[in-house]
């Protein structure tokens, strides 16, 4: 049997930059050793460059440069969001996200899969 299923959940600027936040002090830190912000800074931090649109460089640590985009951070999202129970009353619960679900939802933005575990 295979269950077909579609679910619509609000994803605030907030979330995404809880998100963003925990992923770079600590979740994707073991497999990216720097992040840059592209073109100039749309929030205070560089965790607040997704949640408006601007985009973040990630380099690997084999020199490979990747770009994390709002749309390719959401792609990642709903992949992870699809296989661990994360939305609570229609949005995601940024509290159910901890280091390793922030570098799983980065990995899935960034290379579509789980390359670094």
């Amino acid at each position: 049997m295979t269950l077909d299923m579609k679910v619509q959940i609000e994803v605030t600027d907030e979330t995404i930059d809880d998100i963003m936040t925990t992923a770079l002090e600590g979740g994707i830190c073991y497999w990216c050793h720097r992040a840059e912000v592209v073109g100039k800074y749309l929030g205070t931090y560089a965790s607040e460059q997704i949640s408006r649109d601007g985009e973040l460089r990630l380099w690997t640590d084999d020199g490979e440069k990747l770009i994390l985009s709002k749309s390719n951070f959401l792609k990642g999202l709903v992949k992870y969001a699809a296989l661990h129970q994360i939305i609570c009353g229609g949005s995601i619960d940024a509290a159910l996200i901890d280091a390793n679900a922030a570098d799983t939802i980065v990995q899935y933005a960034v290379f579509g899969k789980l390359v670094y575990c």
